[in-house]
């Protein structure tokens, strides 16, 4: 098994210093230092069918990522369409942006095919939370089946984990792979 220290790296290099590991290695253990790493490496686990087991030790944590018997899921989406938020504003001009952005987010619910996937992160994450005008669409939204996703690195710089009340916190490699295999990325 290989071990890999990954104590001080920022997102995602935990995440992708890992994956890179499995490529050689049926088993790997990463050793982290804060939870978000923790939280990205489960969540990696669960979409690449890897079994997982997480210790603390001390400060610090271990996480061991292996080969189980849970096949790596593949099945396909029909609609791959992926909606992305950098910012809680449409444009330069903040009043109107925050306008059209929730006219663009209450759009979304009346369309005939709803996007599989939405991600948040840098500002867009502010979207999610508890403060935002919009909070009843993308909830709705993600009732419809839309997946919700957030950057946890951008919602701890804005002092938002606490507050998220819809969908999951995901990571930035996460979010690369999500954009990679959509078949249309939408950004307002």
């Amino acid at each position: 098994m290989e071990i890999i220290d990954a104590r001080g790296l920022e997102c995602p290099l935990p995440v992708v210093k890992t994956k890179e590991a499995l490529k050689k290695e049926s088993a790997v253990k990463t050793i982290v230092d804060n939870e978000i790493a923790v939280q990205n490496l489960k969540k990696f686990a669960q979409v690449k069918g890897y079994q997982y087991e997480v210790n603390q030790e001390d400060k610090d944590f271990s996480v061991v990522l292996y080969q189980g018997e849970k096949p790596v899921e593949t099945t396909e989406e029909k609609n791959k369409d992926v909606v992305v938020f950098s910012s809680n504003v449409m444009g330069s001009n903040k009043e109107l942006g925050a306008i059209l952005m929730k006219a663009f987010i209450f759009a979304l619910t009346k369309q005939d095919s709803l996007p599989s996937q939405m991600i948040f992160y840098n500002e867009g994450v502010l979207l999610t939370s508890n403060d935002s005008e919009m909070l009843k669409d993308i909830q709705w939204l993600e009732s419809q089946g839309v997946e919700v996703v957030s950057c946890g690195t951008c919602l701890d710089f804005f002092h938002k984990k606490e507050e998220l009340k819809v969908g999951s916190v995901t990571n930035m490699y996460d979010i690369v792979e999500r954009m990679e295999k959509a078949t249309k990325i939408i950004k307002p």
